[in-house]
């Protein structure tokens, strides 16, 4: 529906629909001060969408209600409270509504916003050293970079984000209350950009149509994605003093599966 029509007050009402959705969900595990924080923000954000309908406002605002760096600064306070599918479905399918949206409204100077959300995300991964926040604000970039994409190819994102959709299904649904057991060798992998998985993807086809155009920018951005692999060594040297156990293996098998789909 986003997608087929450019009616404000329907992309409103989808807003809004998506709202009571995640609310839906969550109201089972009982973490009220995340459903009131999301229910605060995005229906304030939704009356300003409605209000502020000349220029390049209503960017700004679809961006922030999705949560896209360097508006993602709410997300921390919704993340803390939920696990498991609910978080692997705050971080993916809530996004996709808004993402359609976003495309039919796109700024195009909006691309330096994006580029600056990217710095933001890395100097912030690089101070955190909570794993459950190092995963949100890893997929938080991630997204930055799928947006990027879209503003250069259309096809290729959409592929893309498909299929990190499904990855993130499989990765993040492991997530528990506790710190430790959702931790294994696959989530790491793939949050390291190990060479051929979708994260990689992502980002080799966006450097590659950003590089057409603008060269300092490109090594501006390698240079901070080395902060990320500094941060995310955190999770490696983890994992290599723990003891081998089953949980670090619970699902290799659809991630083997996976690994060769990638390519």
């Amino acid at each position: 529906v986003s997608f087929i029509t450019n009616n404000m007050v329907i992309w409103w009402s989808v807003f809004l629909m998506m709202t009571v959705v995640f609310i839906f969900l969550n109201k089972n595990i009982k973490s009220y001060s995340s459903l009131i924080n999301y229910f605060i923000i995005q229906e304030s954000l939704g009356l300003l969408f409605l209000l502020l309908n000349s220029g390049f406002y209503q960017f700004f605002i679809v961006m922030m209600k999705i949560g896209v760096a360097p508006l993602h600064f709410w997300i921390f306070s919704i993340t803390n409270n939920i696990f498991s599918y609910n978080l692997m479905w705050f971080l993916t399918f809530q996004k996709l509504p808004f993402l359609l949206i976003l495309m039919q409204i796109f700024w195009l100077n909006g691309f330096m916003l994006l580029f600056t959300g990217l710095l933001v995300c890395y100097l912030q991964m690089f101070s955190m050293k909570n794993y459950k926040n190092l995963l949100v604000l890893s997929s938080t970039e991630s997204f930055n970079w799928v947006i990027m994409g879209i503003f250069l190819s259309l096809f290729n994102s959409m592929y893309l984000f498909i299929y990190y959709v499904i990855l993130m299904v499989m990765l993040i649904s492991k997530f528990s209350k506790s710190d430790s057991n959702w931790l294994n060798w696959e989530t790491i992998l793939v949050f390291l950009n190990m060479p051929f998985s979708v994260t990689f993807f992502v980002k080799i086809f966006s450097l590659s149509e950003i590089f057409k155009f603008n060269n300092m920018m490109v090594f501006m951005m390698l240079t901070l994605m080395f902060l990320s692999t500094l941060t995310f060594s955190y999770w490696l040297i983890s994992m290599s003093v723990k003891l081998y156990d089953k949980n670090q293996m619970n699902n290799n098998y659809y991630y083997f599966l996976l690994y060769p789909l990638m390519l």
